[in-house]
């Protein structure tokens, strides 16, 4: 049949029968899912994350909070505008905020 799981879920946490709950095991309104399919949400969050920080894993950090960024400041930090990074940059003799990224093509380039 089409559409039926037969062999459960693709990170192997879930029963057939779970894995082909409808809507995932979420609710109608979507905000609560099926305590079965909890286990796969924490994989699918953790597989998830480990992508987004293999993908991260060469952005520079910042000096201050480690947070990749793609640019740094003149000071090596990122363009939060939290006091301690205001303060971090008083102190190098620059402006408490970071100036805006320059406008243009931005990161994305030509489609």
């Amino acid at each position: 049949m089409v559409g039926v799981v037969t062999k459960g879920c693709k990170l192997g946490c879930c029963s057939p029968e779970v894995a082909a709950l409808p809507r995932g095991g979420w609710d109608e309104a979507g905000s609560k899912i099926d305590g079965r399919r909890t286990e796969h949400l924490r994989r699918e969050w953790a597989a998830t994350s480990a992508r987004i920080d293999r993908m991260h894993g060469d952005y520079p950090k910042c000096k201050l909070c480690g947070q990749p960024a793609l640019r740094l400041d003149a000071a090596g930090l990122c363009s939060k505008i939290t006091e301690s990074h205001k303060t971090q940059r008083v102190r190098l003799g620059l402006p408490a905020v970071p100036a805006p990224a320059p406008t243009g093509r931005g990161r994305g380039g030509r489609r």
